[in-house]
Parts: structure tokens; sequence; C-alpha cells
């Protein structure tokens, strides 16, 4: 994954410093052929050692910490150039990072100190899952928040990858824990790492040492609180895990997380308006969330498109045909429609009386599954409501193609005929 992380970083990186730390492929052909600067230390299971390392080499004003697996958005870089100014103190930086999950298409996201003055004292600690804010506190460096966005790709592995890095993480984690037991944010990733391998049981114990520490901001007590609620929810301990989301939605409104969780809860408990109401939240926040990030460490990023169809088929259930038609009308402008989605607009276009725009819809199925006598048969009838009979004749002429004999198809041709004063046709279909 190396070269495009540094093919991102190329168009702004004064110098690219790579620490190599037992590669056995091309990795230092990459690296070098990016003209980074490529030097040497033997692994200790210690990220921030490893990182450490890295950046005594590091000689210009400002650092920029990124790993393999991760890109510098093409759209960061003109962001981060702008920042890039002489400070006379200690400046450190939060950027986004967009987590793709193992699904390939959904994110999460989070934040992480990235960006920073290259002072000496600003330096790693952690053995894994890193941090340079203890440090930065130290030298009372300023903190900031910024645009600068990275895609993380690390968690979008499967199989053996994911496995192997999951038995590494959790080997580090294990020290970790049991060097810093008071440590709350050692037992939050350990945490998160029996989460991801479903060992729930394991991965509340920590969550719940995490949070009675109290050490968080409350930008980051509200992830923790939302991860915490997700494993009591996949537990089944519903009333629990509905105590956390509010207290998280107490803490900060500005975030998709815990409105998400909510909405799961709802749709468990068969609470359809509750469940309706957190994606409503999710999308009334949609632009302000992606624009200028959430107000939590750790959130997640849904679809648009995804939310508005789930509103959709939500409204159709409890029979609100008018909110039903506006989010698939307003998917339908996101994204291509799908046979089940335009089914469902069919039904709340045709409950509504908007002849016009459903026999637009059961056109786009006919184009997508062809002539299937449901859907002529339906496209006739509409057009005899519109009153536009000698155009419902050949649909039904149509009809009769496809299901010859079908006696009510022939009665309909028939009193069509009839109605536009062609009985000598009429008699010879009845």
């Amino acid at each position: 994954m190396l070269a495009e992380c540094l093919r991102s970083i190329q168009p702004i990186a004064d110098q690219i410093v790579v620490l190599d730390t037992g590669s056995s492929d091309g990795t230092l052909d990459i690296a070098k052929s990016f003209n980074a600067e490529v030097y040497h230390s033997e692994w200790s299971d210690d990220f921030s050692a490893a990182r450490n390392e890295s950046i005594k080499h590091a000689t210009c004003d400002w650092i920029l910490w990124i790993d393999a697996d991760e890109r510098l958005t093409h759209d960061s870089i003109q962001t981060l150039q702008k920042l890039l100014r002489f400070e006379k103190s200690p400046v450190i930086y939060k950027v986004r990072i967009k987590n793709l999950k193992e699904d390939g298409v959904n994110f999460t996201l989070s934040d992480a100190h990235r960006l920073f003055t290259n002072h000496r004292q600003i330096q790693f600690s952690g053995k894994i899952h890193e941090q340079i804010s203890p440090s930065a506190k130290k030298v009372h460096a300023e903190e900031r928040s910024c645009d600068i966005v990275l895609d993380h790709f690390g968690y979008s592995f499967t199989g053996e990858e994911k496995s192997k890095k999951q038995a590494r993480n959790r080997k580090i984690l294990l020290v970790e824990v049991a060097s810093n037991p008071k440590s709350a944010y050692a037992h939050y990733t350990l945490g998160h790492n029996y989460k991801v391998d479903n060992e729930l049981e394991a991965a509340e114990q920590h969550y719940r040492a995490a949070l009675e520490l109290k050490q968080f901001d409350p930008a980051m007590e509200a992830s923790l609180l939302n991860t915490f609620a997700d494993t009591l929810f996949d537990l089944g301990r519903i009333p629990e895990a509905e105590e956390l989301i509010q207290k998280s939605l107490n803490i900060e409104k500005i975030q998709n997380a815990a409105y998400f969780l909510s909405y799961r809860v709802c749709l468990s408990k068969k609470d359809v308006a509750g469940a309706l109401h957190s994606l409503r939240i999710i999308l009334d926040q949609f632009t302000q969330i992606r624009n200028s990030g959430s107000r939590i460490s750790t959130d997640i990023e849904i679809d648009k498109s995804a939310i508005l169809k789930t509103l959709g088929d939500l409204y159709v259930q409890v029979e609100s045909w008018a909110e039903a038609t506006q989010a698939y009308e307003s998917y339908l402008k996101e994204s291509d429609g799908s046979v089940p989605i335009l089914r469902n607009y069919f039904n709340a276009l045709e409950h509504l009386e908007k002849w016009h725009t459903a026999l637009d819809v059961l056109g786009q199925l006919v184009k997508i599954e062809g002539e299937i006598p449901i859907y002529i048969n339906a496209i006739g009838t509409i057009l005899i409501r519109l009153g536009e009979y000698d155009a419902a004749i050949q649909i039904f002429l149509r009809m009769n193609e496809l299901q010859p004999g079908d006696s009510e198809v022939r009665r309909k041709i028939a009193s069509l005929y009839t109605k536009t004063g062609q009985l000598i046709q009429a008699k010879e279909w009845m």
C-alpha cells in the first residue's frame, strides 16, 4: 500500500522519511522511487518507539505523520499548504481520518494529531494507538483543528490479513494494559480489539474500566459511550445501551453514531416512529458533519442515499405516503433506482394518485425488468384513470400478446373500445 501513500503526499512534502522495521519485500525500492529517505530500526512491539525514531530525522519546520495504509486526500493539499506557516510556539493540529470499513463502502470517522511543529519535545507515547497529545501538553502546545482529511484503509482488511493484524495488536495491548492498568485509553483500545473479534464480554469489561477511570475529555467520552453502548446492544442488553446513548447525546448532539445506535435500538423494539426520528436528525446534520466534521473523537459516516432509502422504506411501513415519496425522490437525485426502491416509490405515488410520475416510474421498471404483465397492467390502469383511452387500448392489446386468452384483459379491451365508440372492435373482443 506504500506507493499510493507516498504518491498522495509527494506534491506537498519537502522531505519524506520512511522508517523500515524489517521489511523483506519490495518496500525499500518503492520508498526510494519517491526519493524518500529510508532509515532502519528493529521492531520492538512498540509503535511509539518506531514513530519517534522516524521523526528524529525530520529537518523541516512541520511534521505530517502518515501510515502506509493512509492517503492524504487531494482536496487537503491546498488546505495543508495554508497551514504551513512559521510558529514561534509549539502547535499541533487535529486532522480528520476516514476509516474504510470491511464492506468497502462505508466509513467511520475519527480524528488524530498528525500535523505538528517540529519541536523535539513533541513525541509519541503508548505502545499502540499512540498519541502525541501527552507530550504536547507538557510543552503547552496550542491545539488546533483543521479540514485536512486522511483516507485510512487498514480497517477494511478481511480474512487472514485482518486476523494477523488483530493478533499482533492484541499482544501489544495486553502488555500495555498490564503495564498501565490505570490508563483509560489502554482499556479503551483493548476493548475495541476484543469487540472487532466479537469477544463482547471482554470488550465490555475494558470499556467499563475506561469509563470508570474518568480520564477522557468530552469528545472522547462520547465516543467511548457509543462503542460501549454498541457492545451492550449486541449483547442484547437494550436498556443499558439506551442509557449510554442518552449520556453520549447529553455530551454532544452534533454526531451520527449515537443517533444511529438509537435508530437500531428503536428498530429492535419495533418503534418505527423513534427510528424515523433518529434518521431525520442524522439527515438534518448530514451537511454540517460532512463539511465541518463531527464533534466527537470517533464517529460514523453514513451514505446519504442509504439514509434516504431507509427513510422511504420506513415511511411506507407506516403508510406515510407523502413523506415516503419525498424521501424516494431525494434518494433518486443522489443514486440510481433499484427495483425494490422503484416499486416502493410507485406504491407511495399510487396512494397519492400522482399518476404521471407513477407512469414514469413504471417506465423505469419496464426498462430494468422487461414487460412484466403486472407493470403493463398498471400502466394501462393509470391511463384509464387519466382518460387516455386510446393509449390504454394499445397497452392492453400488448398485454393480450403477453397473456393470450386472459378473459379479464379481453374484457378491458372491449370496454375501452366501447368507451371510444369503436363498437365493431368492441364486439370482436367481447
